[in-house]
């Protein structure tokens, strides 16, 4: 398989919706439902981006960017939750992540986008 990307989200439709739309994509998504699956795969392995949600049971998506900071892992993020004030917006460091999306996302805008972070028409 080519490109692979990593979704963290403990709500699995998210990446079963992704997964039904990318279908014919050279991708592989791979799942992190916490903080912590996603930083040991984050360090085992390489992605063209990730998807994730700032809510996890088991952490949140602030501890995972946290984590890719802290070890050099330049990867391009789009964060997805239903919840966002402003001042958390403020928090969110531009170099990480490149797009906010509100909860529920559309999944072939969605799809579109990790396309896009993949380097895939």
């Amino acid at each position: 398989m080519g490109s692979s990307v990593l979704i963290v989200d403990d709500d699995p439709t998210v990446a079963e919706s992704l997964r039904e739309v990318m279908n014919g994509y050279d991708i592989s998504l791979e799942i992190a439902t916490n903080a912590e699956s996603a930083a040991s795969l984050l360090d085992t392995r390489g992605y063209c981006g990730v998807v994730l949600d700032l809510v996890l049971s088991g952490g949140n998506g602030f501890d995972v960017l946290r984590h890719m900071r802290a070890r050099g892992v330049i990867i391009p993020t789009i964060v997805i939750t239903e919840k966002l004030p402003s001042y958390v917006r403020e928090m969110l460091d531009e170099d990480q992540v490149k797009l906010v999306f509100p909860k529920p996302v559309e999944p072939r805008l969605l799809a579109a986008v990790v396309r896009g972070l993949c380097g895939i028409a």
